[in-house]
């Protein structure tokens, strides 16, 4: 039986009945089939045989009346119990009793092929010479709608913040993410929540109105803050849309592609439904699409209005979940816009149902490579910006996902916990103890918006770091010169996905890739 040997049991002795009252209790005997159990010649319960667990816990829940049993898996369960998990057990008991599927915060768990089997290629002879992290410049620079608008996005890193919502997270984790950009010089998002009085000027620098008129900066350089424009049309108007330094349309997210945007009615409080326009407590569930966008003609329509509205002054930028990226972001540049965002499946949300976020999508590192390709294709490869989205956690996945072929990075889920978030995967809930992912009142005081924008300062400047360190020792001193080239894959799925050279074959797998012009 494979089965065997997998798990240990325990019993706490101090509360177990068999041990105060000997030749008592033996619920959990009479519940194992498989002779676990036996009482010593003292009348108490031992584990005779636990190398006979097979993890079921049948002691637990029909046996042991004081919950003083223990079973836990000694090596994964996905090897012992290959597809019949105790989560998957729980799982289908949960949808037996209660007809509910599961909704849940953060973005997909479990082996998807990501980052980490993409290795960086240092230079030695036969490479350029690397250069010297020490004593060299890099250039990190990206500039977004330099030959389209009259107010460029100059981002002094190559990162920016994910969109995050109002209603999705705190109003004091919002300022801190503006804050922080100001500090930094990138880009931060609205969401698609609408804007809350005063977001725009922290993004600039500027603490409250009055430093505005009289041009002193509270936080240097200045940042940027782009406004999206999704399909449930929160808090959108026509002084909204030009209170951005961006307007970013929303068509789809990694972490829920297909579906719109799912905010709880327990987190939109009465400030957050002034601001999207609807009642206080109301479920506010995005369209999946926007009804007045059918064809590529449409959107091309939308982004020239948006143009004619901004008066041609801003950048206009466009996110797009996993579906299709080569055709997808062929279409979107067409379109006329000046970046792209794709959001890989590892992409994290608020909330959305774990059948989607699990099992819609595809992983971030095949997004990147094909959507870079499309630019290529079009010629428009540098003028249109590729950002990545969807699990970028440091700065060697800025670097794996520039080397595939994108202008940028965007941190969501790594900025939320550099802001003290524990990934508990509960924001849906409303009850963030961190007082990020919640309108709670008690948990929003444990942010203190100067303090927490110093983290993400600190997390972007480490990660920054680490791309440089990274970038310089193969052979690179600005961000245009990075390719594929600089990347190995380490297995074959990894290889087949993103088209980069097999570590030790030094060739793509499959062959098919080697015709691929990047």
């Amino acid at each position: 039986m494979t089965l065997v040997g997998h798990y240990w049991v325990t019993i706490e002795k101090e509360r177990c009945r068999s041990w105060q009252q000997p030749w008592k209790c033996g619920a959990c005997i009479d519940a194992c089939e498989r002779g676990v159990f036996a009482r010593d010649e003292k009348g108490r319960v031992f584990i005779a045989n636990e190398l006979a667990c097979v993890g079921c816990r049948i002691c637990m829940e029909k046996g042991c009346p004081n919950s003083c049993i223990y079973v836990r898996a000694v090596t994964p369960e996905i090897i012992s119990k290959g597809i019949w998990t105790v989560q998957t057990v729980e799982e289908i008991h949960k949808k037996a009793e209660t007809g509910e599927y599961e909704i849940r915060g953060y973005g997909t768990m479990g082996s998807i092929p990501h980052f980490d089997g993409l290795v960086v290629v240092p230079s030695q002879l036969a490479s350029r010479p690397p250069k010297d992290k020490y004593r060299e410049n890099f250039q990190y620079e990206v500039v977004i709608g330099q030959e389209t608008c009259t107010n460029p996005i100059k981002l002094r890193y190559p990162f920016v913040f994910a969109a995050m919502s109002y209603g999705a997270i705190s109003r004091e984790g919002k300022m801190a993410l503006s804050v922080a950009a100001a500090k930094l010089g990138i880009l931060a998002n609205t969401g698609e929540g609408g804007m809350f009085p005063g977001e725009a000027l922290l993004a600039h620098g500027y603490s409250d109105e009055e430093s505005y008129r009289k041009g002193i900066k509270k936080w240097n350089p200045g940042g940027y803050l782009a406004v999206q424009f999704s399909t449930g049309r929160w808090g959108v108007s026509v002084d909204y849309l030009r209170s951005g330094d961006a307007i970013e349309i929303k068509i789809g997210q990694g972490a829920k592609p297909g579906m719109g945007g799912h905010l709880l009615g327990d987190k939109v409080t009465q400030d957050i439904a002034r601001i999207r326009g609807l009642p206080v407590g109301t479920d506010a569930l995005s369209p999946c699409r926007h009804y007045d966008m059918s064809n590529p003609k449409d959107l091309a329509k939308l982004v020239e209005i948006l143009r004619d509205l901004t008066n041609y002054e801003k950048p206009i930028l466009i996110k797009l979940g996993p579906s299709r990226p080569y055709d997808d972001a062929r279409i979107a540049a067409e379109a006329g816009v000046d970046a792209i965002s794709i959001d890989g499946m590892v992409g994290g949300t608020g909330a959305s149902p774990e059948v989607v976020t699990q099992h819609a999508g595809i992983p971030t590192i095949a997004c990147i490579r094909q959507a870079a390709k499309a630019l290529k294709d079009l010629g428009l490869k540098k003028k249109v910006k590729l950002i990545a989205l969807g699990g970028i956690r440091d700065g060697a996945d800025a670097f794996k996902a520039i080397a595939l072929g994108a202008d940028a990075v965007g941190f969501g889920a790594a900025a939320e916990i550099a802001l003290g978030c524990r990934a508990c995967m509960m924001c849906h809930k409303g009850a963030c103890h961190y007082g990020l992912a919640t309108q709670e009142t008690r948990f929003r005081a444990c942010i203190d918006i100067e303090s927490a924008s110093n983290r993400l300062v600190n997390f972007i400047h480490a990660c920054a770091e680490e791309f440089k360190t990274l970038a310089m020792l193969s052979g690179h001193d600005c961000l245009e010169t990075i390719s594929p080239e600089d990347l190995r894959a380490i297995d074959l799925n990894t290889a087949a996905i993103t088209g980069v050279k097999l570590a030790g074959l030094e060739k793509a797998f499959p062959s098919t890739w080697e015709t691929f012009d990047y």
